[in-house]
């Protein structure tokens, strides 16, 4: 795609998602742990024909080899990487609870983290660096965006039931702490402006970065996780240093960020792939926070939707009885 292209990309994502209609992981018997990377193409839906592009800088690449493949599997020993780029899986539909006229559902990828590991959430590592040297944006504020991103799924696998109009964590700083009884993720995430993805091997630190990859892709993550049982073991995600970021006001009813991607809607996305869940592409899911497109300005994945919300509970149902 070229910057006078937006679209061609799209069609392109389009006809492979037609085409591929299940994607059988194959399990090598001589290792204990594959790798998933799911490459979320939130494709750009914006009319606007001049892309924002921000300079690379140092940072995460998606692998070139990866680019246009949708499965790529290589051994390294003891653990097995596979990448998956846009398979599908039967949509578990959940109706429309809070009746706001569009459709509620999940697809569950088979991965889970097993909290019994993890008595104080699971740990990851935040490297604003870029975001604060190429977008001019405060490391305490992408520290904030990122961790009320990730602790609303805590919100959603702590609630009774997912009957609700949406789940959101505040970002009002004088609010009390929220307390969890399932602690999904870590309340104290570390930061490091050094850490990078662990692309070739999991190094089991979680980390979410910044990195170049393909115009298209606006963000995407990578899990390593057990061969037989699912359980994940490493997690990371990309943001695509093409584009450009921001950190929007936080009403979905406006349009404040032009021409950027807000860090909390697409890491929200992202952090659904490290609970377990699948992308939805079906328009029925528009307003889902894993409805697998987005756009310039975009908000509305910063608040979980009764789907989101059971999936993630339907993942860790174990950790809620």
């Amino acid at each position: 795609m070229t910057a006078n292209e937006p679209w061609a990309f799209m069609r392109e994502a389009e006809h492979l998602k037609r085409a591929l209609d299940v994607v059988m992981l194959r399990i090598v018997k001589s290792s204990r742990a594959l790798a998933l990377m799911s490459v979320c193409l939130l494709l750009l839906v914006s009319a606007s024909i001049s892309l924002p592009i921000a300079s690379a800088g140092v940072g995460d690449e998606m692998p070139r080899e990866w680019y246009g493949k949708r499965k790529v599997v290589d051994n390294f020993g003891k653990y097995t990487r596979i990448v998956i780029i846009h398979y599908e899986s039967p949509v578990e539909d959940v109706g429309d609870p809070d009746e706001d006229g569009s459709s509620d559902g999940y697809k569950l990828m088979g991965l889970w983290w097993n909290l019994s590991k993890y008595p104080h959430g699971i740990p990851y590592v935040i490297n604003p660096s870029q975001a604060v040297k190429s977008y001019r944006l405060k490391a305490d504020d992408v520290i904030r965006e990122i961790k009320c991103a990730l602790e609303s799924w805590d919100l959603a696998v702590d609630l009774s039931d997912y009957y609700v109009n949406y789940v959101a964590y505040p970002d009002n700083t004088t609010s009390p702490k929220i307390s969890c009884e399932v602690e999904l993720f870590n309340d104290s995430p570390k930061v490091d402006y050094k850490a990078r993805a662990s692309t070739s091997r999991p190094d089991f630190r979680n980390v979410i970065t910044w990195g170049r990859a393909q115009p298209g892709v606006v963000a995407y993550a990578i899990i390593w996780y057990d061969s037989i049982t699912g359980e994940i073991v490493d997690a990371d995600m990309v943001l695509n240093s093409y584009y450009k970021w921001g950190i929007a006001d936080g009403d979905e009813s406006t349009a404040d960020l032009k021409g950027a991607f807000d860090i909390r809607n697409i890491v929200t996305h992202e952090a659904g792939h490290w609970c377990g869940l699948d992308d939805l592409y079906e328009d029925q899911y528009s307003a889902m926070t894993m409805y697998g497109y987005a756009s310039y300005g975009e908000e509305i994945k910063r608040t979980l939707e009764p789907g989101d919300v059971a999936g993630v509970q339907k993942v860790y149902e174990e950790w809620r009885s």
